[in-house]
């Protein structure tokens, strides 16, 4: 009984062993399948020749099988070289042209949305969010011809980078926006400011008249508050700014004394 036992544990080893060396075998030819698989078309023609070159030295080969084998091989490889070029799919014009206004009428339908939601804001679209929209709608389109139509490679090219493109231009979208914002906050500040130097002026003719002065000698009076508050931050400006109306003021005086004379 002992014996038995000791044979069918050495038949179990025999076939572990068995089945081992075939597992071994069936990987090892894939291996070697897929290894030709990667290799160029000049390094399998290679291969082809130092294994035909060793085959007729070693005496395994005929010289005419060679010569056929040889042939074949160089035929193979020449004609990888002779490939024929493989063209990119082509848009036709009206797919271009149908596309192109898809995309301007949902660009369009998009500013529209906004302005709408933004009735009376008195707010200013980026140009950069203009650029989104427009890409949006781009993509769009790109997503729906695919449906329809083989795509180009260009457009393979962008659709693969749609949402890189698109974070990106959201992103300046957002510091567009901003930088309307901050102007339109400046326009404003500059405005209030115009405004506020023209009341002062207002009130310094009103006090010059109230301290008995003629309305020209009042008006003159404002615009010398104007002046000085316009160009108060540049002392050489205000200066020049100064001489040159007193001297256009001295030849009006001494043309209107001139016609009282």
């Amino acid at each position: 009984r002992k014996k038995a036992e000791q044979q069918a544990q050495q038949d179990k080893n025999a076939q572990q062993q068995s089945d081992t060396e075939a597992s071994r075998l069936k990987y090892t030819e894939e291996a070697q399948k897929a290894y030709e698989r990667l290799q160029t078309p000049l390094e399998k023609y290679t291969a082809r020749q130092e294994e035909l070159n060793k085959a007729l030295k070693d005496g395994k080969i005929l010289q005419a099988d060679y010569n056929t084998l040889m042939a074949a091989a160089k035929k193979d490889y020449e004609a990888t070289l002779k490939k024929p070029k493989q063209f990119g799919v082509k848009v036709s014009a009206g797919d271009r042209q149908e596309d192109s206004a898809h995309a301007a009428l949902l660009t369009l339908q998009a500013e529209l949305r906004t302005l709408e939601k933004h009735a009376g804001a008195n707010e200013k679209i980026s140009q950069q969010r203009r650029d989104l929209w427009k890409a949006e709608s781009q993509f769009a389109v790109l997503e729906e011809a695919a449906q329809r139509r083989q795509l180009s490679a260009q457009e393979k090219s962008l659709l693969v980078h749609k949402e890189e493109t698109l974070e990106y231009k959201r992103q300046l979208a957002e510091l567009g926006d901003k930088v309307e914002h901050q102007k339109r906050l400046n326009t404003l500040a500059q405005q209030a400011d115009k405004f506020a130097q023209q009341q002062r002026a207002k009130r310094a003719a009103i006090d010059a008249k109230n301290r008995g002065m003629t309305d020209r000698q009042a008006a003159r009076e404002a615009t010398e508050q104007r002046l000085k508050e316009q160009y108060g931050d540049n002392p050489l400006a205000l200066n020049n700014v100064m001489s040159e109306q007193k001297k256009t003021w001295a030849a009006e005086d001494q043309l209107r004394g001139s016609w009282m004379a």
